[in-house]
């Protein structure tokens, strides 16, 4: 208590209550003890919160995917990765994707030939002059001899390297949209004879990465300005991301990813790295090698159509869980498989064919 507190004693008795109460709080250490912050008015508004940021749910495959295949593949993964009942360690379950058009959109093939011919990096030779369709062989010696008899430094973009590279095209299409398609595969990887396997996939990894700056769209092959009928070829080449995704998803849930493509084994390695498959499988169209480097010498099996079944029977040798393509040349690869992809691009023979085997159907993805 106070000292002051007894001189006041008997004052307060002589004064109305509401007085000895003001004296009481006016007296050193009697002040009143502060009140608690009132609460907050029961109706005050409080802000909103922030809403979280979207969290994927596990196993969520993004995307332009049609959702019942998103479903169906998000199911496989589940079921047959990591966790799942049926997962073998020892005998891990099999994904084998086409390349072109399926992990990319674009052709990896096309783009390395227009490179081997405008680079001047074919190996011309009799075994490579062989392999030429013999109507078209003469022609195309004589525009190849052109092109050598300049000086190297006046030989890009030259009359003599247009029209060289004008009638390889005009070839390669011939072959490859005639009704002889399946030699064009073939065809192509016998131009690359004389280089060892690790300077095309380093060329092709080259060829690759500069694909994707280059705009999408075609490009005409003339010989000069007055040409009115020019070879076409496309540029540019985008990646699938949600392919890419998928690939990811499954080989974290333990899947064995190969590559089982129509195109030059070795160029489709290299420009494979952009995507989670190890290098060694990668299987394509491959030529025997002589001394350690590529001969113009097909080696079996040619990896089209029924040799796709045949590649992953030699090199697998375990029947895929899941097989994706997106043409004919896949056919039989999807069929093959215990559950198939398709990425339709518009063949409604396929996707007939498809609806009748019960494969899923993919819509082809959008890219810039």
């Amino acid at each position: 208590m106070n000292s002051s507190w007894p001189c006041w004693r008997s004052k307060i008795a002589l004064c109305p209550v509401w007085v000895i109460w003001l004296v009481l709080l006016a007296l050193p250490g009697c002040e009143k003890e502060k009140p608690p912050k009132p609460p907050a008015a029961a109706d005050a508004v409080k802000p909103e919160p922030k809403p979280a940021p979207a969290q994927k749910t596990a196993g969520a495959l993004s995307g332009a995917w049609e959702p019942a295949v998103r479903t169906s593949l998000e199911k496989l993964i589940a079921e047959r990765g990591k966790g799942g009942a049926a997962y073998d360690a020892a005998k891990p379950p099999v994904a084998v994707f086409d390349f072109d058009n399926t992990c990319i959109r674009g052709d990896i093939g096309r783009a390395f030939f227009d490179f081997m011919v405008t680079s001047g990096k074919i190996q011309f030779d009799e075994a490579v002059f062989a392999t030429l369709p013999a109507d078209k062989r003469p022609a195309v010696e004589a525009s190849w001899k052109a092109v050598q008899a300049l000086p190297a430094d006046k030989r890009a973009d030259s009359r003599e390297l247009r029209s060289l590279r004008k009638q390889m095209h005009q070839i390669y299409w011939s072959l490859c949209s005639g009704t002889e398609s399946d030699k064009c595969f073939p065809w192509q990887v016998r131009f690359y004879a004389g280089h060892t396997p690790a300077e095309i996939e380093k060329m092709g990894a080259e060829v690759m990465d500069a694909e994707l700056k280059r705009k999408m769209g075609s490009e005409p092959i003339r010989i000069d300005d007055q040409d009115a009928s020019p070879a076409i070829t496309s540029t540019g080449i985008r990646i699938h991301e949600e392919i890419k995704e998928l690939m990811e998803r499954l080989a974290g849930a333990g899947f064995d990813l190969w590559i089982v493509s129509a195109g030059p084994q070795w160029v489709v390695k290299g420009a494979a790295h952009h995507f989670p498959v190890p290098p060694e499988h990668v299987i394509g169209m491959r030529t025997r090698l002589v001394d350690g480097k590529l001969s113009a010498e097909m080696e079996p099996p040619a990896t089209f159509r029924q040799g796709k079944v045949e590649a992953i029977e030699k090199h697998i040798q375990r029947k895929p869980v899941l097989c994706a393509g997106d043409s004919w040349s896949d056919a039989e690869m999807l069929d093959h498989a215990e559950h198939a992809l398709l990425v339709d691009r518009g063949y409604l023979d396929l996707k007939k064919r498809a609806r009748e085997k019960g494969w899923w159907v993919q819509p082809t993805f959008p890219v810039d």
